[in-house]
């Protein structure tokens, strides 16, 4: 993908698309310390331009155990917002209605054709701000305390960043007390590191 390395630049749409539409494990981070990470998937399918405008991925992330019951799907929309410099690309993150029924669809794409648009939900305050740094994307969840998630009966703020380049992705993503911030769940030791085992930007339509 080198050809794109070379175009990239804050509103690079495609690479990042290119690059986010795979299939992601941590496979040696959690077999390297299996006290402190767990072996986690992380699939990312293109979606029909049909759906939403322009490029969307299908999101699933899943324990390798149970691929086919991810705890966490989402469909992410890549928009290019504002002009000249201050232009960059936002990942809007949209809850889907009865998401269980796609469980597994990252691996079985032909399930995601009858997905439509009236089952997403954007989540407010969730938006990811990206910023190229040179060589690679980095999201930032939109600053706030906007994107409210309840785990274990107490509502929380996401704290989340990723990082992404052409041969590697890292993932951060903690809830934190709305009031004090301090830590609530998510990762105590560090970024989740994974490699791409598959690629699916083939699939895209540009």
């Amino acid at each position: 993908m080198n050809e794109f390395l070379n175009m990239t630049h804050a509103t690079d749409i495609k690479t990042l698309a290119r690059w986010m539409a795979s299939d992601f494990t941590n496979r040696q981070q959690a077999f390297d310390n299996p006290p402190l990470f767990a072996h986690v998937r992380a699939c990312m399918r293109p979606l029909s331009a049909d759906l939403l405008p322009g490029v969307s991925l299908y999101l699933e992330q899943a324990y390798e155990y149970a691929l086919n019951r991810p705890y966490r799907t989402r469909v992410l929309h890549l928009e290019s917002v504002g002009e000249g410099s201050d232009a960059q690309i936002v990942v809007a993150n949209y809850a889907i209605d009865n998401g269980e029924e796609f469980f597994g669809a990252s691996r079985e794409p032909q399930r995601l054709q009858t997905l439509s648009c009236d089952r997403l939900k954007r989540l407010s305050g969730c938006n990811f701000l990206v910023d190229w740094t040179g060589h690679s994307f980095k999201g930032t969840v939109e600053p706030g305390k906007g994107c409210l998630v309840e785990r274990n009966g107490k509502t929380t703020y996401l704290d989340s960043t990723f990082e992404i380049s052409e041969n590697s992705f890292t993932t951060l993503d903690r809830g934190l007390d709305l009031e004090t911030g301090e830590r609530v769940w998510g990762s105590i030791a560090g970024t989740f590191e994974f490699e791409r085992i598959a690629s699916f930007a083939d699939e895209l339509s540009f």
